[in-house]
């Protein structure tokens, strides 16, 4: 039979595949020449996390012009109350009262903004709410959610009429006359100056009624104070002896407006959390991770299972914490889970105060930061520069100050600048419900490194 010419192009070909395949490749050319000293492997190890529960000491609640009112109770975490304090300034630096004034009526109105419940038949459950006078001038001190006590407003209830609030709408309530009277005889050279206004008028103090004790629910209603004022209707002389009706607004929040609120949830602190993890939002209880555990538990893996390496020769390349939870079968969960969770720290202030802010590995995109993964069951948050820090410390200069609290956070885009800005998150209220130590899917540190011989 003929070859054809195809039929030899392939014959020629499988022979030289023959002569390629018998060449040996030999990859370990010049490893050699590395000295022992510089040769960097990349491990990896994962840690159960030492995760406790506790409560914050205290939360910066002064927030923009945002008012929070309202309580919420749950068999778990016990009741979460919230109330607003907020400063009032005139809307213009001069008005003309006219002669005679007199007063006719004093409206507070409050936009809603938004509503949060932890059940989803509560959100037009009626509650009482009732305006009172502050007693104290609102400044930059008082940023806390602790920041005021009863002792610093009027018990004496402004709010005419028993409104009950739905929470379906805008807060509208007349409150007494006298307080318009009072608005009357400040003197007009302070109505210019936020600062003299609020020493005189101080302002308002909003909360509601608790639910009934052994009753869950509630519900806890933000309102834009920047849309929100106090409509002041008054009667006046004319220059020629009329009767003339007038109405000014002044400004509610625009200076300051602080949350008061607290938790009743101390009870689940726990040094180490094995049945669950409980986290609220706000001001509420927070797992917790001590620096000083954490640093020890990483001094014993350099110890044991690096075969005595001092724990500065680790070189970590990615650390992750993960806090797994379950799916209960509604998918209504996820309305109340915080949408993201991230380690915080304590920070302390040019003032000496301390606030909560979340790690700076948040700010890198690349990096896991923390939002909720609904289909793997986790939040997952990126530590690495904290716990290279950590490790390459002084054992003895760790101080509480450099624990961890997981918490929600919040990022604020900035479009002047075109960066996002990060924040622990103190205005909204969330319940989620994580993972313990204890469980088969628990809290983990996953760890990539390498050793610097």
């Amino acid at each position: 039979m003929k070859k054809t010419g195809v039929s030899f192009g392939l014959a020629a070909l499988l022979a030289m595949s023959c002569l390629v395949s018998c060449i040996t490749k030999d990859y370990t050319l010049g490893s050699g020449l590395v000295p022992p000293v510089q040769d960097i492997s990349i491990r990896t190890a994962t840690f159960d996390l030492p995760v406790g529960l506790k409560m914050s000491d205290s939360l910066q609640t002064s927030i923009s012009q945002k008012g929070t009112v309202g309580a919420i109770r749950s068999d778990k975490y016990g009741l979460f109350r919230s109330d607003a304090a907020m400063a009032v300034t005139a809307a213009y630096d001069s008005i003309i009262w006219g002669k005679n004034p007199s007063v006719t009526s004093v409206k507070l109105m409050l936009t809603r903004d938004t509503t949060m419940v932890v059940d989803p038949k509560e959100v037009y459950i009626p509650q009482n709410l009732y305006v009172h006078r502050l007693k104290v001038v609102l400044d930059s001190t008082m940023i806390f959610n602790n920041s005021l006590t009863e002792d610093d407003y009027d018990h004496e209830v402004l709010s005419l009429g028993g409104v009950v609030y739905t929470g379906d709408d805008s807060y509208s309530v007349e409150l007494d006359k006298k307080l318009g009277e009072e608005l009357l005889k400040i003197p007009m050279a302070t109505l210019d100056s936020a600062e003299l206004f609020m020493k005189a008028f101080k302002g308002l103090y909003i909360r509601c009624d608790e639910p009934l004790e052994g009753c869950e629910g509630g519900r806890l209603t933000t309102f834009d104070l920047s849309s929100s004022y106090i409509n002041f209707t008054y009667q006046y002389d004319d220059e020629n002896g009329n009767r003339r009706s007038k109405s000014e607004n002044f400004l509610v929040g625009e200076q300051y407006a602080v949350n008061i609120c607290s938790s009743g949830a101390s009870p689940l602190e726990q040094s180490l959390a094995s049945d669950a993890l409980y986290m609220e939002g706000n001001c509420g209880i927070k797992p917790h991770i001590s620096a000083v555990e954490l640093r020890s538990m990483l001094e014993r893996f350099a110890e044991t299972e690096t075969v005595g390496v001092p724990l500065d020769r680790i070189l970590i390349a990615k650390a992750i914490v993960k806090f797994p939870f379950e799916y209960t079968g509604n998918y209504k969960q996820f309305d109340y889970y915080a949408p993201n969770l991230y380690p915080c720290k304590r920070a302390k202030t040019t003032s000496g105060d301390r606030i909560y802010g979340p790690l700076a590995e948040i700010e890198e995109e690349d990096l896991e930061s923390g939002y909720i993964d609904r289909s793997n069951l986790c939040y997952t948050a990126n530590i690495s520069l904290y716990l290279q820090d950590l490790i390459k410390r002084d054992a003895s200069s760790i101080t509480s100050d450099d624990d961890l609290w997981i918490m929600p956070v919040i990022g604020v885009y900035n479009s002047y600048t075109g960066a996002t800005y990060y924040y622990a998150d103190y205005y909204y209220y969330t319940q989620s419900l994580l993972n313990g130590t204890a469980d088969a899917r628990h809290p983990v540190l996953q760890l990539t490194y390498s050793i610097l011989l």
